[in-house]
């Protein structure tokens, strides 16, 4: 497909922005990579939270046997602490973890409603900003992003261009145009 762009009619330079940012032949600066890099994919569920509640289940799962036994532990001990910790040390354990770990979980749906104004929070919601990222163009040349027309439905008209330094904020209000993603863009 050859797509030209809107401010240069030039093809020779356009190409994908996925495309460019793998690119090793034309790499950008920090600056401009982390401009046009797709943003990370909102998490549920912290993945050190998901640890610790695995942790916990087997250790439950591992205390469960302790606690219908009414042996001494095999040591032959007949010490009070150690047989507290034999019949309850595992569970002792998957407690502890299990608190540790709704802490951390609880700790990061906090930072996730402090950022609640932030766009996508779903994944439904990345997954159709996922969709307009790679479906923007962008043109070496002159530094500017575009969307071809086509692009994201048959109907879709070609929008203009837009520097690459607003790329982030443009790719965001054409995601969550939802009704009419081939409106206008218009400015909150």
């Amino acid at each position: 497909m050859t797509v030209t762009c809107p401010t240069c009619a030039a093809a020779d330079e356009t190409i994908t922005v996925r495309k460019a940012l793998l690119d090793p032949d034309h790499p950008f600066d920090p600056p401009t990579q982390e401009l046009l890099s797709m943003p990370p994919e909102p998490r549920g569920t912290a993945g050190a939270a998901i640890t610790l509640f695995v942790l916990a289940g087997l250790f439950g799962l591992m205390g469960l046997p302790t606690l219908f036994t009414d042996a001494d532990g095999g040591g032959g001990s007949s010490d009070a602490a150690y047989q507290a910790g034999y019949h309850y040390g595992a569970s002792l354990i998957a407690a502890i973890l299990l608190g540790i770990g709704l802490i951390v979980h609880s700790h990061h749906r906090r930072r996730r409603s402090e950022t609640a104004n932030q766009w996508p929070q779903t994944y439904d919601q990345w997954q159709q900003l996922h969709r307009v990222w790679r479906a923007t163009w962008l043109c070496r040349r002159c530094r500017v992003a575009f969307l071809p027309a086509a692009s994201l439905r048959p109907d879709f008209a070609a929008s203009s261009a837009i520097p690459v330094t607003q790329f982030p904020q443009w790719t965001l209000t054409i995601a969550r145009q939802d009704d009419d993603p081939g409106a206008p863009i218009t400015s909150d």
